[in-house]
C-alpha cells in the first residue's frame, strides 16, 4: 500500500465538502432568477390572498378596508419564499435561506399581533421546509394535501380576523373552493409525471368544476369551466418547463377563484 497514495486520498476526501458548497455557491451565482414570472406570480399569488377577505369583510360590515402594511410585506416575502422553492431554480440548500426569511419577518410580527395570529401565520413556512426536506418524501398527494389546506386558510383567515377582529363560520366555509384550486393547480407542482400526474388532476379538477357548477349558471361561470378543462387538457399534453409552471397555474388559478369568489359576494 502506497502511504502517499492514502495521504492524497484523505486530502481530497478533506476538501471535498468545501467544493460541493463552493459548487452549489457558484452554481446560484449564474443562475437566472426569472423576474417576470416571479413578479406575476407573486402578484397573482397575493390577489388570491387579499381580494376576497377584504371585498367579503367591507361588506360584511360596511366599512372602509383597514391598511396592514406589515402584514401585506409578509405575504409578498412569503410568495416569493413559494415562488423560488417550487421554482427549483436553486440549489436545495438555498430553499432553507429563502423559508427562512419569513420565519424571520415573524419577528416583527409578533409586536402588533396575537400569539395565536403569529403561530397560524408560521404555519405556511414550516410546512414549505417540511415540503423541501428529501427524507420526508412529500412531494406527493400528501403533501400537495398539506400545502393546499395551509395555503388556503392561514392568509385569508388572518386578513379577514385583523379587518373585523372576529371570524364567522359561513367565511370560513367559503374558502372551499379555495382549497379545491390549490389541490387541482398546484397538483403538477407535487405529482408531475406519468399516469399519477393525469389522474391526480382529473379527480381534483372533478371535485373543482363540481364547485363551480353548484354556481349561478351565467356566462362567468362558463369561464371558470373552461379554464379549468383548459388546464387540464395543458397538463396531460404539454410539458412546460420547469421555470414556466409556477407562474402559469397561479395565474389561471387566481383568474378561476377570482370568479368563483366574487359570484359568491
Amino acid at each position: 500500500m502506497n502511504p502517499s497514495s492514502n495521504s492524497k486520498d484523505s486530502r481530497v476526501s478533506r476538501h471535498a465538502p468545501s467544493q460541493n458548497f463552493t459548487s452549489h455557491l457558484f452554481n446560484f451565482s449564474q443562475a437566472k432568477i426569472p423576474w417576470i414570472s416571479m413578479l406575476v406570480s407573486v402578484i397573482a399569488q397575493n390577489v388570491v390572498w387579499w381580494v376576497y377577505p377584504l371585498i367579503y369583510s367591507n361588506r360584511l360590515v360596511s366599512g372602509q378596508i383597514q391598511h396592514n402594511p406589515l402584514l401585506l410585506t409578509y405575504s409578498v416575502i412569503l410568495s416569493l419564499a413559494i415562488f423560488l422553492t417550487f421554482n427549483h431554480n436553486f440549489a436545495q440548500w438555498f430553499n432553507y435561506i429563502v423559508i427562512l426569511i419569513p420565519l424571520l419577518f415573524l419577528y416583527f410580527l409578533y409586536k402588533h399581533f396575537t400569539g395565536q395570529q403569529v403561530m397560524l401565520l408560521s404555519l405556511l413556512p414550516v410546512a414549505l421546509l417540511l415540503i423541501n426536506v428529501p427524507g420526508l418524501n412529500l412531494r406527493n398527494i400528501l403533501g400537495l394535501i398539506l400545502y393546499s389546506g395551509i395555503a388556503a386558510l392561514v392568509m385569508p383567515v388572518v386578513i379577514f380576523y385583523q379587518q373585523n377582529t372576529f371570524l364567522t363560520q359561513p367565511f370560513l366555509l367559503s374558502l372551499f373552493p379555495l382549497f379545491f384550486s390549490y389541490l387541482y393547480f398546484m397538483s403538477s407542482l407535487f405529482v408531475p409525471k406519468g399516469k399519477n400526474k393525469r389522474l391526480t388532476s382529473l379527480v381534483f379538477g372533478i371535485i373543482l368544476l363540481i364547485n363551480v357548477l353548484a354556481l349561478d349558471w351565467n356566462w362567468w361561470m362558463f369561464l371558470a369551466v373552461l379554464i379549468i378543462i383548459f388546464t387540464w387538457l395543458v397538463l396531460i399534453n404539454l410539458n412546460l418547463k420547469q421555470r414556466y409552471q409556477m407562474t402559469f397555474f397561479t395565474v389561471l388559478q387566481t383568474l378561476t377563484i377570482m370568479i368563483i369568489f366574487l359570484q359568491q359576494l
